[in-house]
């Protein structure tokens, strides 16, 4: 039975240090489908830049809040709680610094 966990983390945890992130996206983007594309940002606040991404093993989310102090990322645009408001704004990639993934459309 497999309870709250897919591959090295907690499904459950939102606050994450930079190097937590890039080794949890080592796994999950050789391990997921789709991994591989990136992770959502959704956006920033006050104190935190917003990630979400989907982890289809667990049928589940995985939550990312980093320091805004810890990292800076490649267009910072206003994170929303709003209903309507899109799901992310665009995808980046953790390994490379967390740079901007190319739309492939």
């Amino acid at each position: 039975m497999l309870v709250g966990c897919a591959g090295p983390f907690q499904i459950r945890k939102t606050k994450w240090t930079v190097e937590e992130v890039k080794t949890w996206y080592a796994w999950y983007s050789k391990n997921e489908p789709g991994g591989d594309r990136g992770i959502a940002y959704q956006g920033s606040d006050s104190r935190y830049h917003h990630f979400i991404a989907r982890v289809l093993s667990v049928d589940n989310w995985a939550i990312i809040e980093v320091k805004k102090e810890d990292l800076k990322v490649p267009e910072e645009l206003p994170y929303s709680r709003i209903s309507s408001a899109p799901f992310a704004h665009y995808y980046v990639d953790p390994s490379r610094d967390f740079a901007k993934v190319p739309k492939t459309r």
